[in-house]
């Protein structure tokens, strides 16, 4: 061989090795560490208050949780749009997925939203309807038992999900 070949091949292998590593495809928004940390203490605060209520409520007391509700829904509202102002990687392999997804008949997560993000925005519904049960008639301690389940459930999605971008 001459020369000039064996000159070429090297650079040959470093092009395609160049276009190959520009072809990673992503799925998922980036981590964003001010978002996993504003979660993880909202979350805090949030158990701390089902702790605070788990023997139930009485409507004549709600004044003293109104302002709790509202630090807690404005928390999470705020977490929920920092973490739909992340771009959403959009491309071929997603749609495939969603496509296999809808075929299945399963609802896919295609509105351009994190998961995290969907979770969230179901944190803050849930306190919202609890908030308003409270003030309406006061909770039980079996309600609010429910209500903290559905809470963890959202809370635990969101957690998850956002943990798991700091690959």
């Amino acid at each position: 061989m001459s020369k000039k070949v064996l000159i070429w091949q090297p650079l040959i292998l470093i092009f395609f090795t160049l276009i190959l590593s520009g072809c990673a495809v992503t799925l998922a928004p980036s981590y964003d560490k001010a978002l996993v940390d504003g979660l993880t203490s909202t979350n805090t605060a949030v158990m701390e208050f089902f702790a605070s209520v788990s023997d139930g409520t009485q409507k004549d007391t709600f004044s003293q949780r109104k302002e709790k509700y509202a630090n807690l829904v404005g928390r999470l509202d705020a977490l929920e749009l920092q973490a739909k102002a992340r771009p959403v990687p959009k491309n071929r392999i997603t749609e495939q997925v969603n496509d296999l997804l809808r075929k299945r008949g399963v609802a896919n997560l295609d509105d351009h939203d994190a998961p995290s993000a969907t979770a969230m925005a179901k944190i803050s519904e849930t306190l919202v309807k609890m908030r308003d049960t409270d003030q309406k008639q006061g909770i039980t301690p079996t309600e609010v038992q429910a209500f903290k389940k559905q809470v963890s459930i959202y809370m635990d999605q969101a957690l998850t999900y956002e943990s798991f971008l700091k690959r």
